[in-house]
């Protein structure tokens, strides 16, 4: 991690994340952004390569890599992560180059969201805005105005937690700092034929007021499975966010700016959400087209 005793960024720097967040807030190509210097031929613009390389070291944030099947049937990770071939296709998990070195024929980029979530604790203006489910929401028995009044949350409170079968000495969400998380998925076709889809993977922080949480800058996207088929084993794709969700169940430390000290930030996911067909994935259940389709009611197909 990037560390400036000095708390603050060099005009260089400054400059770099202004031309960046520029590209990013226009949806510009990197073609496009390349030419900028040719426009402004006395300003000194920083070549694509350069912010995304400066960024990436100021932050600390560096996006994981996984291989994964060629058509997405799953992640080469937990427990296929020593296969050669994919479990469900057959496909082969890696191809061979010219000079015999052998390289995955798809990968799985996964961002993980720890230190996304260690870097808001220590933001002053994004640790006030997460202070509103331990100080801001009141719960009114009989009345549900958020997730905080539901069932899900209710019943966790006063809970110690178990991880691993073991029973640990913390409750769930006794600590005003911990976080409540959300995750949501869905499939799109990105090209006009629609004969390919994608699959992102967000995660939404309930800490946050209800007018501002699903608000892009506050969304957490851990990636997107790439197609062009529906995964066959989700789970898998999954498997990074459950190593990172196991590591928030112990405490991970991190230091809390309003506060000025340190502490072990720990998190729970409360709720999945999402279409039907986003849902049976989710559930291994064969879908609305099957004989009985609901995952609520015992309703069947004709």
């Amino acid at each position: 991690m990037y560390y400036n005793p000095a708390g603050k960024l060099s005009e260089n720097d400054m400059a770099i994340l202004r031309a960046y967040t520029f590209k990013v807030d226009e949806h510009l190509t990197d073609q496009a952004f390349a030419k900028i210097s040719f426009a402004f031929p006395n300003e000194c613009i920083p070549t694509v390569d350069v912010c995304k390389s400066r960024i990436q070291f100021l932050s600390g944030f560096k996006p994981k890599r996984y291989d994964c099947c060629i058509n997405s049937c799953c992640c080469f990770a937990g427990e296929h992560k020593d296969l050669n071939c994919c479990p469900y296709c057959g496909e082969d998990r890696y191809k061979t180059d010219r000079k015999g070195k052998r390289k995955p024929r798809k990968v799985f980029n996964y961002l993980p969201f720890i230190p996304r979530l260690v870097a808001m604790y220590a933001n002053t203006t994004k640790a006030k805005e997460r202070r509103y489910r331990a100080f801001e929401h009141t719960h009114t028995p009989g009345r549900i105005t958020d997730i905080f009044d539901s069932q899900i949350y209710r019943r966790l409170l006063g809970e110690k937690v178990v991880i691993d079968g073991k029973t640990a000495s913390h409750e769930y969400f006794s600590d005003p700092c911990d976080v409540a998380l959300g995750l949501s998925t869905d499939g799109f076709a990105p090209f006009k034929r629609r004969k390919a889809t994608a699959w992102p993977l967000v995660l939404f922080d309930y800490n946050l007021p209800p007018e501002t949480r699903f608000h892009k800058d506050n969304k957490l996207d851990l990636g997107t499975i790439p197609g062009p088929k529906k995964p066959k084993d989700y789970d898998s794709f999954f498997w990074p966010a459950f190593e990172e969700f196991m590591r928030l169940q112990y405490g991970v430390k991190a230091f809390d700016v309003l506060a000025d000290e340190l502490f072990l930030l720990r998190g729970y996911l409360i709720l999945a959400f999402g279409d039907i067909p986003a849902i049976s994935m989710l559930m291994r259940m064969t879908g609305h087209n099957g004989f009985s389709p609901c995952r609520m009611c015992e309703i069947h197909g004709v």
